[in-house]
């Protein structure tokens, strides 16, 4: 928790936390000060006369009770009753001690304190609540009255008859009394003030945040919205639409009934399931963000059960109206797209979407292509390697029992690239092998990705391509690399792919037995993806078979995943299961028996420097 912050507000804004913040400060800076004052004192009084019991007892007890107002204020710890009990503590100690001083007088060396005290100190209660106030002031009334009326006299050595000393006391009651209600009445007054400031505060950003006719978000309240589940990495999607036939029954039926439509649809958004945050652009278009499913749903089925309660018919006085809706979603892809990436893929598949007569779209690259051209991304690739821009991402694997991290799959992420958008692996990996730079990609990477790994005790997996497993010196290179940094090679895995697989298939063969002679385990990934040949099973020389995320897409792929998890364990291959992205999907895989599963569920790929010496998977 930060100092002086207030979890659980509304807003953020600096007037609103000055409001808030302005009794833990002003009772931060006081007690501090008295905690300054009361040691200066007491050094003094150490200097100049021996210490007694009582008076280390006196400075123990001020020191912690000033230190904890102060410390409490500081860290917002239970601020309310810290400071109610410090308070009302050195209150009593207070009047316990004045009273001591009345009856024994030999134990005080001065009297002089005594008329401040019988009127409570001002700073005491700067912070005090009106109702706290309200109770100090008959209290201390009483008191007063008491101790002038019996005490008083005797303090200051002065005659006075019973009946002066009681007009007396009568008196400084009636004005402690009164010094303390006009302080209630002004820490009441500024407490309605501070709740006038605070309401309207937050409906100045209620509707600095909100579409006025629809009561949903506005773009730049959805834009905070979907930056934060970003960096959250939130599991959700983000769905763009507007609204089909809008326009001609706006203009046929006027602004009003227009209005109601929206209106409506804006209250559907708002109860339909999945809904992370939603938000009107302005006309017709509005705009989701929608949790990805925990259960066996997939997130095309949201989006249509979404679409669906959007589109009904709608009741408005005298009629019943439809319009129809265009959709375009795309799911948040943290190792791949940027938020900005994720937007426009959004919109391009509605505008597919509408083209189309309306109806659902899913981003698809095939179809609605935002990628960067291939000759900007050539010219600076090569460059971004030299300078760092490649740096190394670790994706956590997890046992399946156990689901604790027992190795990490090394990718590559291109960043602060310059260019329009951040190239993606899909993008520069086949720049890289066309340049050339395939292997100086992957040693790079392994530089600053081994010392972080190493003293673990993971395993690292990295993905091999063909041009790779044709190079005479790519194991010499790697059992270079290994050794550089002492890593064993037992505790590297190469992944291939069943593409790899097919190309020089008997040259693969002999590069991966080689490896496998050093130690290193080979893994076949995405399986499922492409041929699934299993006569690659009896072929390599494999330890592990990973099974495609296509396989987590449809529940009725689970008795496909279940028979192939069944053969790899016949086989003695370890078995793992990739695009783990729910606890539900988490909870499939291990029932069916794979050995070991990855996703993000688990973890993001996390992107690592070279000044960072631990790694720490997102769980």
């Amino acid at each position: 928790m930060k100092p002086f912050s207030n979890p659980g507000m509304f807003v953020e804004k600096g007037e609103l936390r000055s409001v808030k913040d302005r009794g833990r400060r002003t009772a931060f800076w006081v007690s501090l000060a008295a905690f300054a004052q009361i040691n200066f004192i007491f050094i003094l009084y150490a200097m100049s006369s021996p210490m007694l019991l009582w008076h280390w007892g006196l400075y123990i007890f001020y020191a912690l009770a000033n230190g904890a107002i102060a410390w409490s204020a500081w860290r917002n710890w239970h601020f309310r009753a810290v400071l109610g009990i410090c308070y009302g503590a050195m209150y009593i100690e207070i009047w316990v001690r004045t009273y001591l001083y009345a009856i024994y007088p030999e134990i005080s060396a001065t009297a002089l304190h005594v008329p401040v005290l019988l009127f409570l100190p001002v700073f005491l209660l700067l912070v005090a609540e009106f109702r706290t106030l309200l109770g100090y002031a008959v209290v201390q009334a009483v008191l007063v009255f008491h101790f002038t009326q019996n005490h008083l006299a005797s303090v200051f050595g002065f005659e006075a008859s019973k009946s002066d000393m009681t007009e007396i006391a009568a008196v400084l009651a009636v004005v402690s009394f009164i010094s303390l209600v006009v302080l209630s009445i002004v820490a009441y007054s500024r407490h309605k003030t501070d709740k006038r400031l605070i309401a309207l505060i937050r409906e100045t950003e209620r509707l600095a945040a909100e579409d006025p006719l629809t009561g949903l978000k506005n773009r730049r309240a959805f834009m905070d919205d979907v930056n934060g589940l970003w960096a959250e990495r939130t599991p959700f999607a983000v769905v763009f639409f507007d609204l089909d036939r809008f326009k001609p029954l706006n203009d046929e039926y006027g602004h009003a009934i227009g209005d109601l439509v929206l209106q409506t649809v804006g209250q559907r958004i708002k109860t339909a399931e999945g809904v992370l945050s939603a938000a009107r652009f302005g006309g017709d278009e509005f705009a989701v963000a929608l949790a990805l499913p925990e259960t066996g749903s997939d997130l095309d089925h949201v989006t249509q059960h979404l679409h669906h309660k959007v589109t009904g018919p709608i009741d408005i006085e005298f009629m019943q109206v439809s319009v129809g809706a265009s959709f375009g979603f795309a799911r948040a892809l943290y190792d791949s797209l940027s938020v900005s990436d994720l937007l426009h893929a959004a919109d391009t598949a509605m505008m597919r979407c509408k083209a189309n007569g309306g109806g659902v779209a899913q981003f698809d690259p095939e179809q609605d292509d935002i990628s960067l051209p291939s000759s900007a991304i050539s010219e600076a690739f090569r460059n971004a390697l030299e300078s760092g821009q490649i740096k190394p991402a670790l994706q956590p694997i997890v046992d399946a029992k156990t689901q604790e991290v027992i190795g990490h799959e090394l990718l590559a992420r291109w960043v602060d690239s310059g260019l329009a958008r951040d190239p993606t692996p899909a993008e520069f990996i086949p720049i890289a092998e066309k340049l050339g730079l395939l292997n100086e990609l992957l040693w790079t990477t392994m530089r600053v990705a081994l010392p972080h790994v190493r003293d673990t005790g993971h395993f690292l997996s990295i993905n091999v391509c063909p041009s790779q497993l044709s190079s005479s010196t790519f194991v010499d290179d790697l059992v270079a690399i290994s050794d550089q940094f002492d890593f064993p090679m037992d505790r590297l895995e190469l992944e291939i792919t069943e593409h790899v697989a097919f190309r020089n298939l008997d040259a693969n063969i002999q590069t991966l037995e080689t490896a496998r002679s050093h130690g290193c385990r080979i893994a076949l990934d995405d399986f499922g993806s492409g041929y699934s040949s299993l006569s690659l099973l009896e072929e390599l020389p494999l330890d592990k078979v990973k099974l495609d995320r296509g396989f987590q897409s449809k529940t009725q792929k689970r008795g496909v995943m279940e028979a192939t998890i069944r053969l790899a364990t016949e086989l003695g291959f370890e078995c793992c299961v990739e695009g783990i992205e729910t606890a539900h999907a988490a909870h499939v895989a291990t029932q069916l028996g794979c050995s070991q599963m990855q996703g993000f569920w688990f973890g993001y790929p996390e992107v690592i420097e070279r000044n960072i010496h631990r790694l720490r998977a997102v769980s």
